[in-house]
């Protein structure tokens, strides 16, 4: 064997190895909803995990088969806080998905959980349910690039939709009813 085909060989066999290793065995999915039949075009969400303000984890895969709804928002964004008694509204109806809104403590300028505790205790939005995504790990990979965000996310956990700016309860509802 010529010169050239061994280092050829030797260079293919490289690149093969190279290739299985950076793949490694069974990468894991990004949603972990479970085995769900895709109801609605689009990638799944990514498998957030968030606690609320007792401290319990919600994750996607405890919401497997509702519809979801997220709302990004921080107390320092103005926006924000003029929708926080249009967004109480929303979270005190019967409705057929899960609404949150979302808070994320220790990043893009928001305060620690307790010091937002604190504060949100002061304010009287009894029926907004708050969770917190500790240092943003999961917003920007939910879309929420600006807040306020609002993500919608399918039963099946597909992620339909991130929209900034404020959305109105109304826009919210419509935009619900047209994904399952």
């Amino acid at each position: 064997m010529t010169l050239m085909k061994k280092l050829v060989l030797i260079l293919s066999v490289s690149l093969l190895i190279t290739g299985c290793i950076s793949q490694g065995p069974n990468p894991k999915p990004d949603n972990d909803i479970g085995k769900v039949e895709q109801l609605n075009d689009g990638e799944l969400a990514v498998s957030f995990e968030f606690t609320d303000y007792d401290g319990n984890t919600v994750t996607l895969s405890d919401l497997k088969g509702e519809k979801v709804y997220l709302k990004f928002m921080a107390s320092w964004c103005s926006i924000c806080n003029r929708g926080m008694p249009e967004l109480d509204d929303l979270f005190a109806k019967d409705r057929d998905f899960v609404a949150y809104a979302v808070v994320t403590p220790n990043a893009n300028g928001e305060m620690s959980v307790n010091d937002y505790k604190d504060w949100f205790d002061k304010e009287e939005y009894p029926n907004i349910v708050v969770l917190f995504d500790v240092n943003a790990k999961y917003s920007r990979r939910l879309g929420a690039i600006s807040m306020p965000t609002s993500v919608f996310i399918g039963s099946d956990g597909v992620l339909i939709r991130s929209k900034p700016g404020h959305t109105s309860n109304e826009e919210i509802e419509t935009l619900i009813g047209t994904f399952k």
